[in-house]
């Protein structure tokens, strides 16, 4: 795990969360900001409580910032209106060459950081969606998982065995990353859309539509479009995910056959 620096903060992830939740800094009004896109990097403080920082204040609170690019991301397959999304900054100009200790440093980070999203999205996130098929759960990553619990961090020989599980040929398709990530974030929105729904009808579709992904790990592009969620151009899309036939049509669902399952 990264070390806090001088009892400083930790990099933990950038994940979702509740659009009401209040960012842990102040800003330049003292005012704690929400996020209204629903997304935050999550900082652990010396005691080892979490608390979610905009991307600013995070970068702010931490002594090295460039720690923010080695955390594991849970909202990459979300989608965002470019007018929420920050002005890009000017940064200086590097060295033409990479130091090649650098490069390797940075391919290792980049490294543990899928190999902890991946086991946290398996083990953890959407191993809690409501009656998601058990076979997400891995019995092989049970001691792994308990073990980063306990330390927040995972051995390289844990980083190679948890990526080599996830690029197996034995792992079916829906359960790899890309797909659990899509699965995670479809749950996210859709949790979020039932909470804030008034209509007892569009509660039962929106319910229904949740425990078919939980069910089968996808959802197709009729299904989202009918329940109103942004997600990624390609989400469901990872190949092989639906099977050895062709992938369905965007158009599928009620448009031709009068339902959405």
């Amino acid at each position: 795990m990264t070390q806090a620096h001088d009892g400083g903060w930790i990099p933990v992830r950038k994940d979702f969360v509740d659009p009401a939740t209040r960012c842990h800094a102040r800003g330049a009004s003292r005012r704690h900001h929400g996020f209204p896109e629903g997304q935050a990097y999550i900082l652990r403080d010396a005691a080892g409580h979490e608390y979610p920082f905009g991307e600013d204040c995070a970068r702010a609170a931490l002594a090295q910032p460039a720690l923010l690019r080695q955390v594991p991301d849970y909202t990459e397959r979300d989608v965002v209106p470019r007018t929420a999304l920050p002005e890009l900054r000017e940064l200086p100009a590097g060295p033409r060459r990479r130091d090649p200790g650098q490069a390797r440093a940075a391919e290792h980070a980049a490294e543990r950081a899928a190999a902890i999203r991946y086991l946290v999205l398996r083990m953890e996130k959407v191993a809690a969606v409501p009656r998601v098929q058990p076979t997400v759960r891995f019995p092989a990553l049970e001691d792994v998982y308990a073990q980063y619990q306990r330390s927040g961090d995972i051995a390289p020989a844990q980083v190679r065995r948890i990526l080599a599980i996830e690029r197996s040929p034995s792992t079916p398709p829906r359960l790899r990353a890309t797909n659990l990530l899509d699965v995670y974030t479809a749950h996210v929105k859709l949790e979020r859309l039932i909470a804030a729904s008034t209509s007892v009808d569009n509660i039962r579709f929106l319910r229904s539509l949740h425990d078919w992904l939980a069910r089968h790990l996808v959802l197709t592009a009729a299904q989202l479009a009918a329940a109103g969620i942004a997600m990624h151009p390609q989400a469901f899309t990872s190949s092989g995910i639906w099977g050895p036939e062709a992938e369905p049509p965007a158009a599928a669902g009620r448009f031709q056959s009068g339902s959405l399952f």
